[in-house]
């Protein structure tokens, strides 16, 4: 078992109280993305249940449920990503401030029924490179939580 990671057991463990959340940051390096796929949200500020996982960008859920998820995305351009569940896109966010390219929020969130070991992350898409940034003024988040 990896301590940092919980043994996902239920006992003593922050959802076997029904508490499954986190909010993860876009590291600054990780700004103005050019692939396609996971995008890592690597700074976790809430990790309750230790469900995501920073190093691989993808929340596996540790209790069925129904699920809310949001992503809040700093942009100074074209952005374009989504919520997918197991390769499956929940929603999906298009979001261009061009010709202004001025820095704006762009956001998507949806509330999803998941089951034990299903899985959760934020994909970019399209061709190119994506608008997303954080910088000490502005954060990109990714936040998930366990409703009820």
């Amino acid at each position: 078992m990896d301590p940092g990671r919980g043994d996902n057991s239920g006992e003593g463990s922050a959802y076997a109280e029904g508490v499954v959340a986190f909010t993860a940051k876009l590291a600054q390096a990780d700004s103005y993305p050019c692939h396609t796929g996971v995008l890592k949200f690597a700074n976790v500020s809430i990790n309750e249940g230790d469900a995501y996982n920073p190093e691989t960008g993808i929340f596996t859920c540790p209790v069925d449920g129904f699920y809310h998820f949001m992503v809040h995305m700093s942009v100074y351009g074209r952005a374009q990503c989504a919520i997918c569940k197991n390769g499956d896109t929940v929603v999906s966010l298009y979001h261009t401030s061009l010709p202004d390219k001025c820095s704006q929020v762009a956001s998507v969130s949806g509330v999803v029924k998941l089951a034990q070991n299903d899985k959760v992350w934020v994909s970019t898409w399209g061709p190119g490179r994506n608008d997303f940034f954080t910088s000490p003024d502005n954060e990109s988040i990714f936040v998930g939580y366990r409703l009820g």
